[in-house]
């Protein structure tokens, strides 16, 4: 339906929820034709004669989240003294609208009471920003390049200033709310209609280096055959195994031939090994991989229980030297020289200034310890600012690491295990206890579905039900999903897919299913 039109039908059909006779919303920010560009407050206030039990929000008619409530608001106190709780009716929070492509929204807050009473308000808003929706250096924004500096009544425009290697014309507006000035505008210099426009593409397929950390850091990137320097491509990150390397997914024929067909673009960045120079059993860290502990600590109960996350005696010692001072035990088997979520979101910064990639589809793939790893890029906050999904083949979080990712509205995420697994073995459907590895070493792992559960549960899926069969046209695979999830794929936006093989990658058959899930988002 046409924004207007729907913004209409409620108007229509609610004209007199907004002040009603028991109901009152008043939505504060976004503010109705307000342009937003950052991260900003998203606040009101609302009160409700038998009292008000949630405010959710929805973005173009669809739920988003729900807004904590009880900020102190003596003005609304003063004027409706008969309502309850009337002095903690402000509600807000912090909301990242760069997160948001670039286009105009309508976002809907509904005020729902304990008797059941429902009150709504909207405001139409535009979302701009620069070509990343994570800047995570102050150094890639410089104001020397500004050619000319405009002023109107309460607003400041600097033309020309170079953010990420790209210029914009950059407005600043007053905002009374926050006493200060706020970005109002942002528009691409010489992109048609304004909005996000590619950086300069300056390289082909081949092998590339960037010092990140102070390490020099090693990628290989493969840029579809039919690739426009003047088009944007969707990007994936596809991390390795353990001790494997960039040719680990380029070399492959299908993923060649797929990625081609879908125009995806797709980077193979090195890992880091145990000692140098030739960086053998290169790898990626992860939640408990260096300190050798896992998440669910100690069980006072449980005799002999410990927080390891191997049986240290039976496992061998994998202990890289750059992890003696944090290894706990023996069990501990991934680099400790650089963090590599930072890596991560600095290597997708690097290559965006080199290659025309389209910011909002930008994936990532990892292959055993790479999907053991790509878990970790939903829980940071810069890493989930860049990737919009994450697919694990054949690689799970060691046992108690069940942390959400932290965006509002939760991560997609696709796991591809095999059930004859000895490795990392997925566990039973609907298992919640963690697995145990049987391939000589003892190594234990969260579950196949304790992991995607709790994932599905981030994205507003019903996950009191166990997750139900979802054709997802390979029929070599036995995919789960759960439904009524906040997403708007047509896909789950969590699926956990399982496949008859042990602890192999089977990329002929699990890179086409992984890039049709992407696809959907």
């Amino acid at each position: 339906m046409n924004k207007a039109v729907f913004l209409g039908a409620v108007l229509l059909l609610l004209s007199s929820a907004i002040r009603a006779e028991t109901i009152i919303l008043n939505l504060e920010e976004p503010k109705a034709d307000a342009t937003y560009t950052g991260i900003s407050n998203l606040r009101g206030w609302a009160v409700a004669e038998s009292g008000v039990a949630a405010i959710e929000i929805d973005i173009d008619g669809v739920y988003a989240f729900d807004v904590p409530m009880g900020g102190t608001r003596v003005d609304v106190a003063s004027a409706y003294p008969d309502f309850p709780d009337a002095k903690t009716s402000g509600f807000s929070m912090a909301f990242n609208y760069k997160g948001l492509a670039p286009g105009e929204y309508l976002f809907t807050a509904r005020v729902i009471s304990n008797d059941g009473g429902v009150a709504l308000q909207t405001a139409e808003v535009t979302v701009d920003r620069f070509v990343s929706s994570f800047i995570d250096d102050a150094a890639k924004v410089d104001t020397t390049t500004v050619s000319e500096v405009l002023f109107a009544e309460s607003t400041v425009t600097l033309k020309g200033v170079s953010v990420e290697g790209q210029e914009w014309d950059v407005a600043l507006g007053f905002d009374t709310a926050t006493q200060g000035f706020e970005v109002t505008g942002i528009t691409a210099v010489g992109a048609p209609g304004g909005g996000a426009a590619c950086a300069a593409s300056d390289w082909t397929s081949g092998d590339y280096t960037f010092e990140q950390q102070g390490v020099e850091r090693a990628f290989r990137v493969r840029m579809p055959a039919n690739y426009d320097s003047a088009l944007s491509y969707p990007l994936i990150v596809a991390f390795h195994g353990w001790g494997g390397d960039q040719g680990e997914f380029l070399d492959n024929a299908t993923v060649q031939s797929e990625s081609d067909r879908r125009g995806y673009i797709v980077v193979a960045p090195l890992g880091l090994g145990n000692e140098a120079p030739d960086n053998r059993l290169s790898s990626w860290s992860f939640q408990g991989s260096t300190t050798g502990l896992d998440g669910d600590g100690v069980n006072p109960s449980v005799p002999g229980d410990s927080r390891d996350i191997c049986d240290d005696d039976n496992t061998a010692d994998y202990v890289y030297p750059s992890c003696e001072g944090t290894a706990e035990n023996g069990c501990s088997w991934t680099q400790c020289t650089v963090d590599d979520v930072s890596f991560a979101s600095a290597l997708v910064a690097k290559v965006s200034e080199n290659v025309c990639i389209d910011a909002n589809r930008v994936f990532a793939v990892g292959g055993s310890n790479g999907g053991m790893f790509v878990w970790d890029l939903g829980r940071h906050a810069a890493s989930a600012a860049v990737f919009k999904a994450v697919a694990a083949i054949i690689g799970l979080p060691h046992r108690g690491f069940l942390d959400p990712p932290v965006s509002e509205g939760g991560m997609p995420a696709i796991s591809v295990t095999g059930v004859r697994d000895r490795t990392v073995p997925p566990g039973d459907w609907d298992q919640d206890t963690y697995t145990t590895t049987s391939d000589g070493d003892v190594f234990y792992y969260t579950g196949a579905s304790a992991i995607t559960r709790v994932w599905a549960e981030a994205q507003g899926c019903d996950t009191t039900v166990p997750a139900a069969s979802f054709d997802v046209g390979a029929p070599e695979f036995d995919c789960r999903g759960w439904s009524y999830c906040q997403s708007e794929s047509n896909w789950p936006p969590v699926l956990d897919c399982r496949s008859d093989r042990g602890h192999m990658y089977g990329l002929g058959q699990s890179w086409p299913l992984i890039l049709e899930f992407f696809d959907q988002l």
